[in-house]
């Protein structure tokens, strides 16, 4: 008994420690891509006791309330050190890799142990452990392998024992959990009826009653999601790919599901060259070789079929065929049948992958320790040495592979490097990497590298509002650097350059606000007051309870000489903010009155006001950067 809890104790051991290692160059790594939407510039994230909106209606473009709330605790923990986030994302995947283990155990199934080890340091694991804003991931497999656990034991248990009620009820319950967790497990009742078949040989009406609360649960919270996915998600934004209620767009998806099977299958055997973006296979309209995945999948499905054996003599084929089943099960939801916002970068993703490859690695550790038996004494050595090298392998792909994952600065970089030369759209989707390491390079002071990269994504991807403004905003910047040394000529061109950008931005995506101020602010920067006179109207009208745009908006008609407007949008924005300095001196400049000698210093903008990015005179707000 002590020999076999120390072996236990030894194993856990093993799994910790390495998971520990191959993660340990992610322990303080970068907010990435989406985390500030996830909680840096999340307000219910950061809220004081208001995780409930996650629950009732959240703001995200997901309905995932138990991850929202894990966030939420996380904040009011660690706050903006992101190693506390990044630790408690590796602590959940190594109870995802045990959690798998006990599945495997409970299922009977040999080299269960091997199984939660290959999953804790399989290199497609590395995205959704890096990056923080997977913590959906990280928080739901657990939660699903102990509701399959919990299944399984009730399946085995006598139908009519309280024991078997209770273990059916956890596994509800659990399941529950994980889809508030994470919707992409939404395929797992029809798993359960596919494991009646493979253990049983038959699924029946016991199974299909059992199955009722696992398909209530993933239609309520499945329909809930699409519905978020298209109005918050996606919104009015084209996804390169037909509907699927015609018949050329049902061809594409069916062109795209079967590619990215094959996708998928693959990473999960070899998993190497791993990206955070693939580059996109064009199906519009789709070729005849990209249906090729479909005959192939069904011979290989039929020939498993005809040789699965039985029930009680189940073969390897029958294994295989429950294994595939999952498979392509649990990548459903993310195979394009159902349109989702991430097909607007790319169609296929790592993170997609962390779920559904449980099976195959399951199924490879059975197969391994089932070899591994049958083998002489002789022969053990070097199968233990070449399973050695093969973990070996496996582990230090994951650790390299996590100080790519460890900033924005090594991460994009990366990607853009495994996409073709020269880059296309609609195949290359690398203008989300040139965004976001333009983005990282401007925050930090690079106005030069970030307009480099905002040039290459807003080329690839001129449909965007986002790309055309953050190009925008590098020439804005350029331009008050010229303006500051002097070169009027220079700071003249770049602002030309500036609005027109922030004008493409405003006509391609119109429902942004920040777009439109960007480009008024531009305007009034370069001394074209009418024009932002009429942006900042159409923007208070919009934004009513604003009071730093109800100032420029008083700036931008003061300086047409429509002085008795301008005193009233300045009135106006002192009603919403009396403590607001420039508002306060605007007015007084505006009625002919000397600025108060101790005004009170300026106050955050109440709400999240908008920021403006332009300079701020000490009173009547943007100070044109040039003279017409």
């Amino acid at each position: 008994m002590v020999e076999a809890w120390r072996d236990f104790i030894f194993e856990i051991a093993i799994i910790v420690l390495a998971t520990l290692w191959i993660y340990s160059p992610a322990y303080h790594g970068d907010w990435l891509w989406d985390d500030d939407q996830s909680i840096t510039q999340n307000a219910v994230a950061q809220g004081p006791w208001n995780f409930y909106k996650h629950w009732i209606w959240p703001d995200g473009a997901d309905y995932w309330p138990l991850t929202g709330t894990g966030f939420w605790i996380q904040w009011h923990l660690f706050g903006m050190n992101q190693t506390g986030y990044h630790v408690v994302n590796i602590v959940f995947h190594i109870l995802g890799a045990l959690a798998f283990w006990r599945l495997l155990h409970v299922m009977r199934l040999p080299g269960a142990w091997l199984g939660g080890l290959l999953f804790a340091i399989h290199p497609v694991g590395v995205e959704s452990v890096a990056w923080v804003s997977e913590f959906k991931n990280t928080l739901s497999l657990p939660l699903l392998m102990l509701a399959a656990a919990a299944y399984v034991r009730c399946d085995e248990a006598d139908k009519e024992s309280p024991q078997a009620a209770r273990f059916y009820v956890a596994a509800v319950g659990l399941y529950l959990l994980a889809m508030f967790a994470k919707t992409s497990m939404v395929m797992f009742p029809f798993v359960v009826l596919a494991y009646a078949w493979w253990k049983h040989g038959r699924i029946g009406f016991r199974d299909l009653a059992a199955s009722v609360p696992f398909f209530l649960i993933s239609l309520v919270l499945g329909l809930m999601t699409i519905k978020f996915q298209h109005e918050k998600a996606i919104g009015a934004e084209t996804i390169l790919v037909g509907h699927w209620w015609t018949l050329s767009g049902l061809a594409q998806r069916f062109a795209l599901a079967g590619m990215s099977i094959l996708h998928y299958l693959w990473k999960t055997v070899w998993p190497f060259d791993l990206l955070t973006i693939y580059p996109r296979w064009n199906v519009e309209p789709p070729k005849v070789w990209q249906f090729l995945p479909w005959p192939l999948i069904g011979a290989a499905v039929w020939w498993l079929w005809g040789r699965r054996g039985t029930a009680e003599q189940p073969t390897w084929q029958r294994h295989m065929l429950f294994v595939f089943a999952f498979f392509v099960l649990m990548l459903f939801p993310i195979l394009g049948f159902v349109t989702i916002s991430y097909m607007r970068i790319t169609w296929v993703a790592d993170h997609f992958l962390y779920l559904p490859m449980v099976g195959f690695i399951g199924f490879g550790a059975a197969a391994i320790a089932t070899a591994y038996g049958k083998l002489s004494i002789p022969e053990r050595p070097v199968a233990l040495a070449a399973g050695a090298i093969l973990l070996a392998v496996l582990g230090f792909a994951s650790f390299r592979y996590a100080h790519v994952w460890a900033g924005e600065e090594t991460l994009w970089p990366h990607t853009i490097a495994g996409h073709p030369s020269p880059c296309t759209y609609p195949r290359c989707g690398c203008w989300q990497a040139h965004n976001r390491l333009g983005a990282k390079k401007f925050a930090r002071g690079d106005v030069d590298g970030a307009h480099f990269h905002f040039q290459n994504s807003t080329r690839l991807r001129p449909d965007l509002g986002e790309t055309h403004n953050n190009l925008g905003t590098t020439h804005s910047a350029r331009a008050q650097m010229a303006a500051q040394q002097g070169n009027q000529d220079a700071a003249r061109r770049e602002m030309e350059l500036a609005i027109e950008q922030f004008r493409a931005a405003f006509q391609a995506t119109p429902q942004a606000p920040m777009i439109q101020l960007n480009l008024a602010n531009a305007q009034a920067a370069a001394g074209l007051f009418a024009d932002a006179a009429d942006n900042y109207g159409q923007m208070v009208k919009r934004i009513p309870r604003n009071a730093g745009l109800w100032n420029n908006y008083g700036v931008a008609l003061f300086r047409q000489g429509i002085n008795d407007r301008a005193i009233e949008a300045f009135r106006q924005a002192l009603a919403i903010d009396p403590n607001f300095k420039d508002a306060r001196e605007s007015l007084a400049i505006a009625t002919g009155e000397k600025p108060a000698p101790q005004a009170p210093p300026p106050t955050a903008a109440p709400g999240g006001q908008l920021q403006l990015n332009v300079p701020q005179s000490p009173t009547l707000g943007p100070t044109p950067l040039l003279q017409r």
